[in-house]
């Protein structure tokens, strides 16, 4: 329990062109190239990624771009928000075991219990791999659009929270079993992304959703058989 936290390998790449791209209007999320996420040891990786365009609206981007930074250099480039195009990398986070939480025995939340501790996640080298291949596809398919700029933005401190209470078919290797039904309690089920076992290169939301139905299904017949 607690161990093998995840977040996905994430990184922002901004890219300005000569004409108005107008990426700051309308809905830009679903457009995901998804050509990069598949299991291909020969690029240097295991597992793999996808390519997502997200707003470049001004508050976002102001904030983001350049995080922290002052001067002309930064305006003149958010000036450019109307020509700059941005996409997001969201790749396979593998697990970790000493990526986990813990709860703090000093401090405590406003209704006294615990806060949790996170502890300093490292990128598996695997993570590190995917992210630079990533990088340089973007990158090509930046230039062959004529980009003029391509400016690289570090990953966000995290991204989705993932893992910590994974699936496994023995109680020594996990907290529940294939239907979120903890190995130890079996009227307690784990109904979000800390039954992960890996990260996958999508956003978790739908999987969330779709095992959460079928955990709903299988409490229902469980309960009706009179087994919890």
């Amino acid at each position: 329990m607690g161990r093998n936290y995840m977040r996905h390998a994430t990184q922002h790449i901004y890219a300005t062109f000569d004409q108005p791209v107008n990426a700051h209007r309308g809905i830009h999320a679903p457009g995901i190239m998804r050509s990069e996420a598949r299991h291909d040891p020969s690029r240097g990786f295991g597992g793999g990624y996808h390519l997502e365009i997200f707003d470049v609206g001004l508050p976002f981007t102001a904030l983001s771009v350049v995080p922290g930074a002052w001067g002309r250099k930064v305006s003149s480039l958010i000036e450019q928000y109307d020509h700059m195009v941005a996409v997001w990398t969201c790749g396979e986070d593998l697990p970790q075991a000493e990526a986990r939480v813990t709860l703090d025995d000093s401090k405590k939340d406003q209704y006294g219990l615990p806060v949790p501790n996170i502890a300093p996640v490292t990128d598996h080298p695997n993570d590190v791999e995917l992210l630079k291949h990533a990088r340089q596809t973007l990158e090509t398919i930046y230039r062959a659009g004529k980009a003029k700029d391509i400016v690289w933005r570090a990953p966000f401190p995290n991204s989705h929270n993932m893992g910590t209470l994974r699936m496994s078919a023995r109680p020594g290797d996990g907290v529940c079993n294939a239907w979120g039904q903890t190995h130890d309690i079996k009227n307690l089920f784990i109904s979000d992304g800390s039954q992960f076992t890996s990260s996958g290169a999508c956003n978790p939301t739908l999987t969330i959703v779709a095992l959460a139905i079928r955990q709903a299904d299988y409490i229902h017949e469980r309960m009706g058989a009179g087994a919890i």
